[in-house]
């Protein structure tokens, strides 16, 4: 009664629109129209890397070209929306505006969608900032969505990585340039935790997945038996 209460005298505002938001609990911090207006990851594609797939049937556990050309540290990339509007507003709220309430939100959608694809995993890890990120930022966000995502799928969760180099934004550099920027970034600082164990990597979004895919070596080398990447959002020319 009392959220009803409060709904009515302060009413959410959506972060796309600046309409009503008229239930706040799962909005994601959207109206109902901008929230229809969300679009899901294409699930028809790659079996490892996600990247979608223009055919019409694909037999289960197809992997792309590249994927079979090159085995790649993920064992599995799973996204549930595209990164365009409306959704952008939703990881702008949550990366710069604080509005760590988006984290528990995306969380229980993300546990909902894939919480039957991660049946085997058994530890889960945010991707982490450098400290001085952090301090200046005052929170990780993709730490905000790992732990009530673990809460969620009842794992435990550990920060089993840090970020050693200041690296610049990977928003801000060329995709041959992407690469470049983070070796040497990730070391593993609790390699006991992750030995043998599969371990659910999540972040907020992936754009080329040269992150996801650094840090997962990163935890492969330390004796981790597979990293399947979990995110909530992918940019639309994600590879």
């Amino acid at each position: 009664m009392l959220r009803r209460v409060l709904d009515v005298l302060m009413p959410a505002v959506c972060l796309a629109c600046n309409g009503t938001v008229r239930a706040p609990t799962d909005s994601l911090g959207l109206c109902d129209d901008c929230r229809h207006l969300l679009t899901r990851w294409p699930t028809r594609g790659c079996a490892t890397c996600g990247k979608p797939l223009e055919a019409a049937h694909l037999p289960t556990g197809y992997r792309c070209g590249d994927c079979r050309k090159q085995e790649p540290p993920c064992a599995r990339v799973l996204s549930a929306w595209s990164y365009q509007p409306p959704f952008d507003a939703v990881l702008t709220g949550l990366k710069f505006r604080r509005l760590e309430y988006l984290g528990g939100q995306l969380a229980r959608e993300l546990a909902r969608l894939f919480r039957d694809q991660l049946t085997d995993c058994e530890l889960v890890v945010p991707v982490p900032l450098h400290w001085r990120r952090y301090l200046s930022r005052g929170y990780n966000q993709a730490a905000a969505i790992a732990a009530p995502l673990a809460a969620e799928l009842d794992l435990p969760i550990a920060a089993a990585l840090r970020r050693r180099l200041p690296t610049p934004a990977q928003s801000r550099l060329a995709r041959a340039e992407r690469t470049i920027n983070l070796q040497g970034a990730f070391a593993v600082r609790r390699s006991r935790l992750c030995s043998g164990r599969h371990i659910v990597l999540v972040d907020d979004v992936v754009t080329t997945g040269t992150t996801l895919n650094t840090a997962a070596r990163c935890l492969l080398a330390s004796g981790a038996a597979s990293v399947t990447a979990l995110t909530a959002a992918r940019t639309p020319e994600s590879p």
